[in-house]
Order: C-alpha cells, then sequence, then structure tokens
C-alpha cells in the first residue's frame, strides 16, 4: 500500500481526479462526451516533465536505442522568444511547457478532412487523416504515425510511478523528434492491428489538406 500524502497536493489531486475518471469509463470503450470538462485538473495541473530522460513505461529499465522510437529526424533549436510571438499561449503552454488542452475543446477533435498533420512548431509531418479516428477522449487520436522516426516516446514524469501503475495509467509522452516539442501521450487502448491511441493536443499540430483532394474537388465543378 501507498500513502498519497507522501506526495505534493497537486500529485494528489491528479490522482484523485484520475480515479474518479477511471471509475466512470473505461478508455478501451469511450464514447463522445464521456468524461466531463469539469472532472478534469486544469492543463496545468497536467504539465509534463520536460526534464524526464529518454525512458519508456519499465522506468528506464531497458536502454535508450530501445526506449525511444528510431529518430531519422535532424533535429533543430527553435527560440522561445520567437515562439512565443509566433504562437498562440495556449499552443506555447502545450508545445514547451507540456500542458494539456481541455478535452473537447481542441480544433481538430472532430475534424476528419484528408491531409497531413504537422508540428505546429517546426511544420515536421507527423499524422495522415488515414489513421485518424473517433476515440471519443476529447482531443484528436491517430492509430499510427507517418514514420517512426517522426516522434520520440518518453515516460511521463509528471505523475509518481507508484500512483501511475496502482491507477492503472502509466502514460507515455509523445515528442516530435525534430523540434522535441510536447504532443500528447500515446496508449495501448487503440483500435487493431496496432492497438495504439495517439492522443494529440490540437494545440501543438497543424492541418495541411490534401492536395488530391483538392484537386478532385475542383474538377468535380
Amino acid at each position: 500500500m501507498f500513502s498519497l500524502s507522501r506526495y505534493a497536493p497537486w500529485a494528489r489531486n491528479i490522482a484523485l481526479s484520475f480515479i474518479a475518471i477511471k471509475q466512470r469509463c473505461n478508455f478501451n470503450q469511450l464514447k463522445t462526451g464521456a468524461i466531463a470538462v469539469s472532472a478534469l485538473p486544469h492543463a496545468r495541473s497536467f504539465a509534463d516533465s520536460r526534464h524526464s530522460s529518454n525512458n519508456d513505461e519499465d522506468g528506464g529499465k531497458t536502454k535508450n536505442s530501445k526506449a525511444n522510437m528510431e529518430n531519422k529526424s535532424e533535429k533543430i533549436t527553435v527560440s522561445k522568444e520567437e515562439l512565443r510571438k509566433r504562437l498562440t499561449p495556449l499552443q506555447y503552454q502545450v508545445t514547451q511547457e507540456a500542458g494539456t488542452e481541455r478535452p473537447f475543446t481542441g480544433c481538430y477533435n472532430k475534424h476528419y478532412e484528408k491531409g497531413m498533420y504537422q508540428c505546429i512548431v517546426c511544420h515536421q509531418d507527423l499524422f495522415s487523416s488515414d489513421t485518424k479516428y473517433d476515440s471519443g477522449c476529447g482531443w484528436p487520436a491517430f492509430n499510427d504515425v507517418v514514420d517512426k522516426g517522426k516522434v520520440t516516446l518518453h515516460r511521463d514524469a509528471s505523475i509518481p510511478v507508484v500512483i501511475s501503475k496502482t491507477l492503472g495509467m502509466v502514460r507515455t509522452e509523445v515528442r516530435c523528434s525534430k523540434c522535441s516539442a510536447h504532443m500528447g501521450h500515446v496508449f495501448d487502448d487503440g483500435p487493431p492491428p496496432k492497438h495504439r491511441r495517439y492522443c494529440i493536443n490540437s494545440a501543438s499540430i497543424d492541418f495541411v489538406k490534401s492536395t488530391a483532394t483538392s484537386t478532385t474537388t475542383s474538377s468535380k465543378k
């Protein structure tokens, strides 16, 4: 057994919130609107540690080469000052401070046009509309990434491991491999055959409409 009193008040509040959510819905059988916005902590409470090591869910028992997806993208460094000017406050908070937008509020949650979803910071292609589906969780969901080298995975260190494992919700953070911007999290409760659910913040991505779709639409006029 463990005592929540061992942890800071914010950790206890998050744990209690997740317990309430887990009792109300099963993430494997989510339906649209199943999670009430009021049941979730403020976005700042979901902030993930940007200082976590490149470890996966096993707490760092495997080597870093196995903990992260293969990184094929050339890394870049973006000026924080420039980003504050270019991004909205929410986009900056999500991508640079690992915040989380409130569920059912993102512009891409119910967006199903054909095209590509890019990192809002460096414009690297990350997710295709072909892999997008309605998970009912309140955030854009994808069952795969465009290429495994486009993102890196990291153990979410914002919630103590003992609490995460007890709640059965150990989270894995998803970052853009090129600029290291926070995208969201990935879970193993997605559709077959891969059973992956990339739960991504709308504030962290931008959508580029498929040119093929645009050409087809124009030809029909």
